[in-house]
């Protein structure tokens, strides 16, 4: 179960004396099953409630949610780590743009929560119809996942196929793009896998473009 991984996780973390970094950028964006509570909630119960005896870093994000463009984002820690990471930041950038952070301050208070029930329900059924498209057009052999929230699919080809000559191919002749998978594993593998995002297309251009992807595919271990 994820609670006893992550349980290992913080104890291996208090082993080392390491920080436990939590990407949370999709945490608002989950529209299926049941919630689930961020690592640093759970390593907080275990040191009952003292967020400065943590050491996981939660790392939150409002260009997923609110506005891409603003690229506005925030950090919980203890406050030395956010002491910290304030120095860090400022002999990187001095300073996050002023009027993002009051636009996107005054946006949030008064709308995410209505905001974000909007993109969870417009997110299912692009999801929906990116699986119903690949279940019709995709070829034996193919596998996907079935994504619980966030934005993307990730797709696992035969082992014959490469993802980013895959890639190539799809950009000249059928004009559809995805990432290929490669660049996700520090370990060299994942060449035959590749992320599909169905955050930002329509659910006909979703069936229209996994159809001709279906097609390349088709093609490719055929030929």
């Amino acid at each position: 179960p994820r609670s006893a991984i992550i349980r290992l996780m913080l104890d291996l973390a208090e082993e080392m004396d390491i920080a436990v970094i939590e990407d949370a950028a999709y945490q608002s964006l989950r529209f299926d099953g049941d919630a689930i509570p961020p690592i640093l909630a759970l390593e907080a119960e275990r040191k009952n409630g003292d967020l400065e005896a943590c050491r996981t870093i939660y790392c939150g994000s409002f260009s997923k949610t609110l506005s891409p463009g603003l690229r506005v984002g925030w950090v919980c820690a203890a406050m030395p780590v956010i002491s910290q990471l304030v120095l860090m930041k400022q002999a990187a950038d001095l300073h996050s743009a002023t009027l993002n952070q009051i636009a996107v301050a005054s946006v949030a208070e008064q709308h995410f929560d209505s905001h974000i029930d909007t993109i969870r329900s417009a997110y299912r059924a692009r999801r929906d119809a990116m699986l119903e498209a690949l279940h019709a057009h995709m070829p034996e052999g193919v596998s996907w996942t079935k994504p619980e929230g966030g934005m993307f699919i990730w797709v696992t080809l035969p082992d014959t196929l490469d993802g980013a000559d895959l890639l190539k191919q799809s950009l000249e002749s059928e004009r559809v793009a995805f990432v290929p998978g490669h660049a996700f594993f520090a370990d060299g593998s994942g060449r035959n896998t590749l992320r599909l995002s169905y955050s930002t297309s329509t659910e006909g251009k979703i069936a229209e473009g996994i159809e001709r992807l279906g097609q390349l595919i088709t093609r490719a271990l055929n030929g």
